[in-house]
């Protein structure tokens, strides 16, 4: 790779970097609950027009969140499990790694 090394050599030197670790946690948290929003509405069979009607919400809004792109608010986490019929739960787990 012309003397820059490779991927993983990159992404070490990157996450050692201040701050790194919480934005990549961030991020994935955030892709997580996206993920999981996307679930359930497919299960229900609705668009994400009808998600946001439901949550007070705008598609393009529900489309960031399904995609990442955005940190909720808990109550933005609220309006959406009842819009979805579900219990938001919110907690805390120790790491796997932790001893």
């Amino acid at each position: 790779m012309s003397g820059r090394g490779d991927w993983s050599e990159l992404r070490s030197r990157r996450m050692a970097e201040p701050g790194a670790a919480e934005a990549y946690e961030s991020t994935k948290l955030a892709f997580e609950l996206g993920r999981a929003v996307r679930e359930l509405r497919e299960r229900r069979g609705w668009s994400q027009t009808e998600l946001a009607e439901a949550a007070s919400m705008t598609q393009s809004a529900i489309a960031r969140f399904e995609a990442g792109g955005t940190v909720p608010t808990l109550p933005v986490l609220e309006r959406l499990a009842r819009a979805l019929d579900v219990e938001l739960a919110v907690g805390f787990q120790a790491r796997p790694d932790a001893a």
